[in-house]
């Protein structure tokens, strides 16, 4: 019979080392695999760290791609405008931060705690077809580059941005997701491989340490289980906030957080439908702001901005009182939508409202700013069955009242769709009719001296002789050309073919002044000082004989920017004259300044001269202040006999007009050239 263990002090101390040693050995055992299992859970995590950041920085680069595009668009537009800036550093700084991301992403980054990619599938995505993202980057890189590369022209620089545009939009994108949903299936399988390792081990714990193992691993499980599960949470909040985001930019404008043209049009459509169920009526109004670009080109686009946006919300507050909703539609314009037909009284008293809550001054840091807008209203069914026809019938409401002077609204109209078609239809024709020289030509009007009738020069004016509709008037082509920026193309076309004409005339035995209009967009380009006088050059005449006209209120809102220019082409010799003196805003000690010669009164104060006592005494002052400044006043629009003899009573000395002779071909003025001077006393007799 066997004596208890613990009656043998022997055995007592051989149990207990056995027992010390296997229970060490179990603690050893345990300490290993809790050593190996933190080890793999901690990569697992680290792996699924860094795969949430590629992913951020895969949607980095998304809008990287998208910044660059916008960067790009309006550096071509400044160029293309010939408004040239400061070149943005951020342009660079956006295209070098894409290329970092993108080397990290393809070859891992201490910097940007990324580690190399190590998944076939992933290796494939950069380097092999049919995405090659790598390669398509480098595509992208180059084509942004390019953009900014002054030794290419601007049309390469431009299709550089189509394909610069294209790539961003579907190539990288596409790529990008491509990528990202590689990372996500590398992650989810990473996922699942820890998940199975967790069963195994906890399998294996239970089976060789029973309940001691469940007291080590229980809290690494749990903390697994957390980090899991915030992983998971994480995953969708970023699913969510990109969600969000998207929807955000597609229907709002980032800028006021308005709703944006789609938005608005759904809206408006959704508010048509309930009008139709209801039997009610529908408000669009148009609401643009008055020369805004010139506050961005003053101030800049960041003052332009802070102004949009509080504008935005002086209109938010207004448009809520009549519960209606408000969006910005593009630029400067914006659109309120009124579920409820108004009558027209209370219509224009919302209107007036709206003109004067955007005309009181807009205080940002370290400006002020007055502004005006124009506005143009449509209802439904009136003025349109569906959105978009009621928001362009607004919208060309609007454009009416711009074009009548600004701060003011105007009612849709049908007749208005009609002038806005037929202005696009002649933009386009005076395109065409550029190239076709029987179609554009220039007459010429004689500018007489008052004293003597002797003829002291011409005035070259532009013609259109339409093939289908005859001739067209300039007060609605020219304004046309103005706005569409085609006027700097028909102007060199008029000095080149007035040059040609002046150099004819010499060759002839004709010493004649030839006064030239010109547009304040002419004057704006940098080189147009330098082109007039090679113009002369080139076809051997006397810059001396030439006049170059600006018309008043072009002059005063460009000055500080065409100053330069003027004063270059007096310095060549050119004669500067103000055309249609009166009209505009000039002061005196601008007036002063400036370097011109002639003043040309506007013909309004001539017409109405001898029926307005007060036009009467403007012409009479502007001639005054002409003599003053020792500047020479020239009368336009002369019509009777009556208003020369007014003319030459105030000491104007020379007039244009019908009654001394209506614009003609060059091939009929010679024939009073030959004559040299007309004769006053017969003008006078037939008073």
């Amino acid at each position: 019979m066997k004596r208890p263990v613990f009656k043998n002090l022997q055995l007592l101390r051989l149990h207990w080392r056995r027992g010390t040693l296997t229970y060490l050995l179990a603690l050893l055992i345990i300490g290993v695999l809790a050593l190996l299992s933190h080890y793999l859970v901690q990569s697992i995590v680290n792996q699924q760290e860094a795969s949430a950041r590629v992913v951020n920085l895969a949607g980095r680069q998304r809008m990287l791609s998208q910044r660059i595009t916008l960067f790009a668009g309006q550096l071509l537009a400044e160029k293309r405008n010939q408004s040239i800036t400061l070149y943005p550093g951020e342009y660079l700084d956006a295209i070098a931060t894409m290329k970092k991301v993108h080397q990290g992403l393809m070859h891992g980054s201490l910097s940007l705690e990324i580690p190399a990619p190590e998944s076939a599938a992933i290796h494939k995505i950069f380097t092999s077809p049919p995405i090659n993202l790598d390669q398509r980057l480098q595509a992208f890189f180059q084509l942004a580059d390019s953009i900014v590369d002054e030794s290419l022209p601007l049309t390469a620089r431009q299709q550089a941005y189509q394909a610069l545009s294209t790539m961003a939009r579907y190539d990288i994108l596409n790529a990008l997701d491509a990528l990202v949903l590689q990372f996500q299936k590398d992650s989810e399988a990473a996922i699942a491989k820890l998940q199975q390792y967790n069963r195994l081990s906890l399998m294996g714990m239970l089976i060789t340490l029973l309940l001691e193992a469940l007291f080590i691993f229980r809290p690494l499980l749990l903390s697994l289980y957390r980090r899991e599960k915030q992983y998971l949470l994480l995953l969708r909040k970023m699913d969510a906030e990109i969600a969000h985001r998207v929807s955000f930019q597609t229907f709002n404008d980032p800028l006021t957080g308005l709703p944006n043209r789609i938005s608005m049009l759904e809206k408006i459509q959704t508010c048509i439908t309930l009008a139709q169920q209801n039997g009610s009526s529908l408000v669009v109004i148009s609401v643009g702001l008055d020369r805004f670009k010139d506050i961005n080109n003053s101030l800049g686009h960041d003052k332009g901005d802070e102004l949009l946006i509080g504008i935005g919300e002086r209109l938010q507050g207004l448009v809520q009182q009549y519960h209606g909703f408000l969006g910005r539609i593009t630029g400067d314009e914006f659109a309120i939508v009124l579920d409820q037909r108004k009558e027209n009284l209370e219509l224009v008293q919302l209107m007036r409202q709206l003109l004067q809550s955007i005309a009181e001054p807009f205080e940002g840091e370290s400006f002020c700013i007055h502004v005006t807008a124009s506005l143009g209203l449509a209802c439904y069914a009136d003025d349109g069955a569906n959105a978009r026809s009621l928001l362009m019938h607004a919208n060309q409401a609007m454009r009416i009242a711009k074009d009548e002077g600004g701060s003011c609204f105007r009612f849709f109209q049908p007749i208005m769709t009609s002038k806005m078609t037929r202005r696009i239809k002649l933009d386009q024709e005076l395109r065409l009719a550029m190239s076709d020289c029987a179609q554009l030509m220039l007459f010429y009007q004689p500018k007489v001296d008052l004293r003597d009738g002797r003829i002291a020069g011409v005035e070259a004016l532009l013609r259109w002789h339409h093939p289908q509709q005859g001739m067209i008037s300039p007060a609605e082509f020219i304004p046309i050309a103005e706005d569409s920026g085609l006027i700097v193309e028909l102007g060199d076309w008029v000095l080149v073919r007035a040059f040609e004409q002046m150099s004819w005339w010499q060759q002839q035995g004709f010493t004649v002044d030839v006064a030239i209009n010109i547009s304040a967009k002419q004057l704006l380009r940098r080189n147009i000082s330098e082109r007039v006088l090679s113009l002369t050059q080139q076809l051997e005449v006397d810059p001396r004989h030439v006049q170059l006209e600006i018309t008043e209120n072009n002059l005063m809102d460009n000055m500080s920017r065409i100053l330069p220019q003027l004063q270059a082409l007096q310095q060549y010799g050119f004669t500067l004259a103000i055309d249609d003196f009166g009209t505009g805003h000039s002061s005196l000690s601008r007036l002063r300044d400036l370097p011109v010669k002639v003043l040309k009164i506007d013909r309004s104060f001539v017409i109405n001269a001898l029926r307005d006592q007060k036009d009467e005494q403007l012409v009479e002052a502007i001639i005054g202040i002409g003599h003053t400044l020792n500047r020479t006043v020239i009368a336009e629009g002369i019509e009777t006999p009556e208003q020369m003899a007014l003319l030459q009573q105030l000491g104007c000395e020379e007039g244009q007009g019908f009654l001394f002779a209506k614009p003609m071909s060059a091939e009929q003025l010679e024939a009073l050239l030959h004559k040299g001077r007309i004769d006053l006393s017969s003008k006078e007799e037939m008073a």
